[in-house]
Formats: C-alpha cells, structure tokens, sequence
C-alpha cells in the first residue's frame, strides 16, 4: 500500500512538473517572437545569418532604407520565404529570386550587397530588402508584362 501511494505522488508530481515546464516555457518563446530583434541595437547588428552553399549573408538591423527596419516597415518580414529565396533562389546581379507557382504569377526578391557598407567598414552589408513582386522574373524578362491567368 506505501509503495502504491509513493508510485502515485510520485507520477502526480512528475505530472505538476512537468506542466509547469510546458507553461513557463511557452510564454517566453511566444514573447521573444513578437519582441523587436533590433530595440536599442545599432544598425550594423546583425540579427540573422542567412546561407545559401557555404556564404553567409547577413541581414542586419538596418535603417528606414535599408535591412531589418526597413523590410518590416515597408514590406512585412517573411523570414521563411527570405530564408528559402536565399538558400534555393535563382541568383542575379545583387539579388536572389523565387518565382512562385500562383495565379497571378509572383516573385519573392531578396536585394543584398556583398560589398561593404558605405563608410562604415562593415563588411558585407548584407539583406538590403525582401518584397513580393508581381509577376515572375524570367516572364517579365521575356514579355514586358504578366502573362493572364
């Protein structure tokens, strides 16, 4: 009868613990998501390292013109598409690309620069800015327009 009793508190125990962990460890995940990545950091911080192969782009905290602030203020931060536009896009002249299979068709652009940033010895500046584009790359290339659905 004690081993019983001492085999119960014991898993009711476990069981509160184990609750408790779940609970408290939710709550800081869910606010360090919603939480600005760039509040009292300087514009050449870097918050996240994109690769794609074996190079490593940045995208840094930015200005209202340029990297994180910018594309959260003037396009919304998608960081999943930046991620997979990075690592599996086509590549061109300062920027990555993915042309992506809907009606109407569209584009998601990823600008950066290898080079350094402007003055400041930072190198490489890194993510520029990230958008959805109407139309597919290699479409408007060809025809000047978006074919119709």
């Amino acid at each position: 009868m004690r081993l019983t009793h001492r085999v119960s508190s014991i898993g009711a125990a476990l069981g509160i613990s184990v609750s408790a962990l779940l609970f408290s460890s939710a709550a800081p995940s869910n606010a360090a998501a919603t939480a600005d990545p760039c509040a009292g950091k300087s514009e050449t911080y870097v918050i996240k390292t994109y690769t794609r192969n074996f190079q490593a782009v940045p995208l840094r905290c930015g200005t209202s013109t340029w990297g994180y602030r910018h594309i959260v203020a003037k396009h919304g931060f998608d960081d999943g598409q930046i991620a997979n536009t990075v690592a599996r896009g086509r590549q061109s002249f300062g920027f990555y690309y993915t042309n992506l299979n809907q009606c109407p068709p569209m584009t998601f652009k990823v600008v950066f620069n290898d080079g350094a940033l402007g003055g400041t010895g930072v190198r490489p500046q890194g993510i520029i800015t990230a958008y959805y584009q109407p139309g597919h790359i290699t479409s408007i290339a060809h025809t000047g327009s978006t074919p119709a659905c």
